[in-house]
């Protein structure tokens, strides 16, 4: 698995000469003025002892890699469903969640014999949190028990757990992500209205479980042994045929998101009309999603040729990145110190900026491109971690898709001065969806090859004037 580190901050500079108080001045200005244009920040106090330049340089290599997996179950949101996107491909997205009791231990009868309570309904509400695709499609969805205990700490996107083979529930279900949801009081003369959450409806005997064994549960002493007795729920949904479908974000963390058990029993002349939920919302409630690529066979070719042939020429053209543990994009930069024209040593970067257009041509949907990017590099141990920039926030650094002009940006400036200083090697840069474990987004992004507004890197430094 990738870590992702936070590295320390140093020095940016490099080769202390007589000018050295200029460049920590101009450094200063920059750092504490990042939300300004670097081309402007500091330019008035250049002296005509320095130089001021200008260059783009380009990446040697750009091109599309298959992603690992990530840490899902740090999301906020989970992701169900499949979603075929005609250049992309296939993905599936599952749940697997915990559903604890509000209290160890417990006993839903209390003093009522079990016998003489009537389950009316069990239902497993799960809170819309958005969708990605085309959500007026059905889906097959089946939920089932699971046979195996959801672990603790951080669980990868690959994990896969045994569940029962008998579904709780497998229907075709069209998601309603918009609707709001009118809940009809027992007496039917109220009328609740709550955001949209999907119902679905178990077997009233899988809500018997909980009824029928309270001499177990009112002797649990910890969630553990709860786990033991209940351990949760596979969701899952099955292929569409090709049909484009949608990936929908739930939030288990919405207090909407439960199993709720409704029963009524009889007390003198009285029925007694309650219910019990378990929530999902729960701080100690296990959940993770697990994504399927289905091995990229319906990805297109020329997404197949970079990450299935590697073939890291077509990059060049354009790269692609998308969320789910499919496809991030790696960049080589050149050697910098081989393109900074007549440097001699002595130069400071006031600004280095990463530009990545998108490209608009290939798809022609109406979903978008990822909101966000995150920009990583490598490490001597393989390990992608954050660059230097990245500390002074997201204001700063960038990352964030520019609508009106079609494109991404990062400010790398104090990367790009340690690579330059030899303070860190050349390692290739790698560009992913911003927390990609909870959303399907992708973009496409043209190469640095493309003869109109490519893939590229824009320089300011300064340096002595030779007299």
């Amino acid at each position: 698995m990738k870590k992702f580190n936070n590295p320390r901050l140093s020095r940016g500079f490099f080769r202390f000469s007589r000018i050295s108080a200029v460049f920590i001045i101009l450094a200063g200005l920059y750092i504490s003025s990042c939300t300004k244009e670097f081309d402007s920040i500091g330019m008035d106090l250049i002296d005509d002892q320095l130089g001021l330049t200008t260059q783009t340089i380009y990446p040697v290599s750009a091109f599309t890699q298959i992603e690992d997996s990530v840490p899902s179950s740090l999301a906020n949101l989970q992701l169900l469903g499949l979603y075929n996107d005609p250049v992309f491909g296939k993905t599936r997205a599952s749940i697997y969640s915990e559903a604890l009791p509000p209290t160890i231990p417990f006993n839903i009868p209390g003093t009522i014999s079990p016998d003489s309570i009537v389950v009316d309904s069990v239902v497993l509400s799960l809170a819309y949190g958005g969708y990605f695709g085309n959500p007026t499609t059905y889906q097959l969805l089946s939920i089932f028990e699971l046979e195996d205990t959801i672990p603790s700490g951080t669980i990868y996107s690959n994990k896969q757990l045994a569940y029962l083979p008998d579904p709780l529930f497998s229907k075709s279900f069209l998601p309603q992500p918009n609707d709001s949801v009118y809940i009809i009081g027992p007496e039917g003369d109220t009328t609740t209205i709550l955001p949209p959450h999907a119902r679905i409806h178990l077997p009233e005997s899988f809500g018997r479980k909980f009824i029928d064994n309270s001499d177990v549960t009112s002797e649990f002493t910890s969630f553990e042994d709860y786990r033991g007795f209940f351990k949760g729920f596979h969701i899952t949904v099955g292929d569409n045929n090709n049909v484009p479908g949608a990936i929908m974000y739930f939030n288990l963390r919405s207090t909407l998101s439960r199993l709720e058990i409704h029963y009524h029993y009889f007390r003198d002349e009285d029925t007694i009309t309650t219910s019990y939920n378990f929530p999902m919302y729960d701080q100690f409630n296990r959940r993770f999603s697990r994504f399927e690529n289905f091995g990229f066979t319906h990805a297109s070719n020329e997404i197949k040729q970079q990450v299935l042939q590697g073939d890291t020429i077509a990059g060049l053209e354009r790269t692609f990145i998308q969320s789910m543990s499919n496809f991030r994009t790696k960049i080589w930069l050149p050697e910098l110190e081989e393109l900074i024209d007549n440097a001699s040593g002595q130069i400071a970067i006031n600004s280095a900026k990463l530009y990545l257009p998108i490209d608009t041509e290939l798809l022609q949907d109406d979903l978008g491109f990822s909101s966000r990017l995150i920009l990583l590099r490598g490490n001597e141990e393989g390990d992608l971690v954050n660059l230097s920039d990245f500390d002074f926030g997201l204001v700063y650094f960038g990352g964030e898709l520019d609508e009106d002009k079609k494109e991404y940006s990062f400010n790398i400036t104090r990367h790009f001065q340690k690579v330059l200083s030899g303070e860190l090697p050349n390692y290739p840069l790698y560009l992913r969806a911003s927390n990609s474990f909870e959303n399907a987004a992708r973009a496409v992004l043209r190469g640095p090859a493309r003869e109109e507004n490519p893939m590229r890197i824009e320089i300011n430094y300064t340096q002595p004037v030779n007299n």
